[in-house]
């Protein structure tokens, strides 16, 4: 009872709409939320609403209805009093129950409205005025697919490439076609490189992406379960991602041959990049350690010495597809190797920071069995006082879920000294693996997330490394 009055506290309209923007406006993740929902207080924690033109215009309107609601419950149950009429009483009561749901589902039909008659076509003239522009554009595109890694390595590109060339790329995860068509619209008209990242969440998504952008070259960064619980199928993800194969020709398409999905769903042509190069570069002399990675990459008589700031030799193959893609547009060699010099770990990427005395490897952003088992393996190879592992798993892995959760348990068993679980839905799959593996080492179960991340100074001590992965936003449990 308690928890059900949490519908009737004043904040309630801002916590739907904070569900609603969490969830990106997509209905069927924000009324799954809604209904497994039982204390409305305690539904905001990792941020704050942020008031938008949208979210003002959609809170006016729930406030509004919040308060047509009441004076209808009021004036009902009064004049039932009054009329010693049972049937306005018990309808005025009635609405008061069911008014929490009115507001939560009747919130659809406004934004609704608003999608159709405003949203959709402006998007719609945004992005014809945007395919106009880049038709017109003289530049060389490059689209960056896949279903992980795809921001680091288009950064890649862009700090390889751009060291040579006036380049432009999408900013952060701006991959969607009023994204890409938003970048556009702001294009000055001079660059002589694009680089375009294309985002998938659904079947067949990549294709209209990539008619958009229409490439010259493409990189696929891998293949795998990411977005599982909506493509419904691994053959349908691969066949979405390599969609890009139609749109350039096979000498331009870089695929990752470290990806076995890749190697298995891709058609004959493209190049597979690795760990030992590309393209008839050979990598030697690969070293990683936690503030950055060396390899040199040789072709004949030609020579990049390059080194980064990215952590792991998972890494290599991206970055040497960057430098090769950069020698075949004419960019020099030293200025190649300055580029790769200023490509540094992203913002919640495998991103190294000093803390107390320990080492902190953020990768929150990563939410891929992939890079999972890239920074496992990283993990593993390092000294440490203690190799401390953080995760509350993954996410939209579909029918997949077990499978992987109990295979990233058996990685975690073989690479930490320290397990740290986020308490959820797939925290036994993970103990699952562990056991398989039998893990000698301290396993904690935490139910507070937040109060673990701002209390990380009292857990850590000098001399640890610590590797953090992925984190659920509010809406996951």
């Amino acid at each position: 009872m308690r928890h059900y009055v949490s519908r009737y506290f004043l904040s309630y309209p801002r916590v739907l709409l904070y569900m609603l923007q969490d969830t990106e406006y997509k209905l069927v993740p924000y009324l799954a939320w809604v209904h497994r929902t039982d204390d409305f207080r305690l539904v905001i924690k990792r941020r704050k609403l942020v008031l938008t033109k949208k979210v003002q215009l959609l809170l006016a309107t729930l406030r509004l209805i919040s308060f047509a609601l009441f004076i209808a419950v009021t004036v009902a149950i009064i004049y039932g009093i009054a009329t010693q009429n049972g049937w306005w009483i018990a309808g005025g009561v009635v609405l008061a129950l069911v008014a929490p749901f009115i507001l939560s589902h009747g919130l659809l039909l406004p934004l609704s409205i608003g999608y159709v008659l405003i949203q959709k076509p402006q998007e719609r003239r945004i992005i014809r005025k945007a395919r106009k522009v880049l038709n017109e554009h003289q530049g060389v595109r490059i689209v960056v697919a896949g279903s992980y890694g795809k921001t680091t390595a288009k950064e890649t590109l862009l700090s390889v490439i751009g060291a040579g060339m006036k380049t432009a790329a999408t900013p952060g995860n701006m991959n969607t076609a009023i994204g890409i068509s938003r970048f556009a619209m702001k294009l000055k008209g001079d660059e002589e490189v694009l680089i375009f990242e294309l985002g998938e969440e659904r079947e067949d998504d990549i294709r209209p992406l990539a008619e958009l952008a229409q490439p010259d070259i493409a990189l696929v960064t891998g293949i795998n379960e990411s977005h599982l619980a909506n493509f419904k199928s691994l053959n349908r993800t691969a066949a979405t991602i390599l969609a890009v194969a139609d749109f350039v020709k096979p000498e331009d398409l870089y695929l990752n041959g470290e990806s076995s999905l890749v190697r298995k769903y891709k058609q004959p042509g493209g190049q597979l990049f690795s760990q030992k190069g590309v393209g008839g570069w050979k990598v030697t002399n690969a070293s990683t350690a936690i503030t950055g990675t060396k390899f040199t990459l040789t072709k004949g008589e030609q020579k990049i010495r390059a080194s980064t700031g990215l952590i792991g030799l998972h890494t290599i193959g991206v970055t040497v597809a960057a430098a090769v893609i950069a020698t075949k547009l004419g960019v020099s060699i030293k200025k190649i190797e300055e580029g790769l010099k200023n490509v540094k770990a992203f913002e919640h990427r495998m991103e190294p920071r000093l803390f107390h005395g320990a080492w902190l490897i953020d990768d929150t952003y990563n939410g891929n069995s992939d890079g999972v088992k890239a920074g496992l393996a990283f993990l593993k190879e390092q000294k440490a006082k203690r190799r401390i592992y953080v995760t509350p798993g993954l996410v939209e892995q579909g029918d997949k879920t077990q499978e992987v959760h109990e295979k990233i348990g058996e990685h975690i068993a073989e690479s930490a000294d320290v397990v740290v679980l986020m308490n959820n839905s797939v925290t036994g799959y993970i103990m699952n693996g562990l056991d398989r593996k039998k893990f000698q080492g301290q396993l904690i179960i935490e139910d507070d997330p937040l109060f673990f991340y701002t209390n990380l100074d009292q857990f850590v001590a000098a001399g640890d490394v610590v590797l953090m992965q992925n984190d659920w936003t509010d809406n996951y449990r």
